[in-house]
């Protein structure tokens, strides 16, 4: 997938928020399950090493990626995104 073709959360949902914001909310929900990084990533199905990214604000999620992860959490898009409206 080329770079251009990677939509940002932003221009998708014209949501207001940064990527730490994004970061910490995961981190809150992992840690709310009592889970590890490693738990969460293999629940997503994404590499630890981007969740890590993610969660300290160091990289923002592309959609894809960030969908694996509200369902890794078992949640649904509007219950994660609800607290940046």
């Amino acid at each position: 997938m080329s770079s251009s073709s990677k939509h940002k959360l932003k221009e998708d949902f014209g949501l207001k928020y940064d990527t730490l914001d994004i970061g910490q909310r995961i981190r809150d929900l992992r840690q709310k399950k009592k889970w590890s990084m490693h738990r969460l990533s293999y629940e997503a199905c994404i590499d630890s090493a981007v969740l890590m990214r993610i969660e300290k604000g160091i990289r923002a999620p592309v959609l894809d990626t960030l969908l694996k992860i509200i369902e890794g959490l078992g949640l649904r898009p509007a219950e994660f995104f609800r607290v940046f409206k």
